[in-house]
């Protein structure tokens, strides 16, 4: 009884959406879970592949949070006057590039400024995720909806970094190479699934 009404309260909440929101969520979801499969190990990437301490490390992140604050001051700039979209796609392909060539890099000091740019490309595309789901969204559904997105990107990021784990035990490589793939698989869902939702 208790199995039947809860599958019950969950095709209720289904249906209270738009497809087009739940491909969204979807597509969230396969996109964290890349990102959450490959970040936990860079600071161990880099430490082995190139022989540095945990002071080359924190610069790495210093750089991620850097380009996090780039890539969402362009994103916001761009998104209104791109679309919603055409961002998306293009912060999710031009990051799973740049990730890739990551992986392939022999010097720390390109794989920096690879980095960089990685980064900027996966945030660039944030705040057109945020236009969009307020715009698939009505007004009195939109906190609970960012919800539903919340819980996506959590569960993600519990699941990602078991799966980076057992591929980083067969090669660091398949970190950066499965991370775009997904990517490229987000994007290529975003653009065959989602229409455009920036206001005419």
């Amino acid at each position: 009884m208790f199995i039947k009404r809860q599958r019950r309260k969950i095709i209720n909440i289904y249906r209270e959406y738009r497809r087009s929101f739940w491909v969204l969520v979807g597509a969230t979801f396969i996109d964290r879970l890349g990102g959450s499969l490959l970040f936990p190990f860079f600071g161990l990437y880099i430490t082995r592949k190139f022989n540095v301490g945990m002071t080359e490390v924190g610069i790495l992140f210093l750089l991620f949070s850097l380009s996090a604050f780039v890539g969402n001051f362009l994103g916001g700039a761009l998104t209104d006057r791109i679309g919603r979209k055409t961002m998306l796609i293009f912060g999710l392909l031009a990051s799973s590039f740049s990730t890739l060539l990551m992986g392939f890099v022999e010097s720390l000091e390109v794989f920096y400024v690879l980095a960089l740019v990685s980064g900027i490309f996966t945030d660039v595309a944030g705040p057109a995720h945020q236009a969009m789901v307020a715009d698939l969204l009505p007004e009195d559904k939109r906190a609970e909806g960012f919800g539903i997105l919340r819980v996506a990107f959590n569960l993600a990021v519990t699941i990602g970094p078991a799966i980076g784990g057992f591929l980083a035990a067969q090669s660091y490589l398949l970190l950066f190479v499965t991370d775009a793939i997904i990517s490229t698989l987000t994007a290529t869902i975003v653009f065959l699934f989602i229409r455009e939702t920036k206001p005419a």
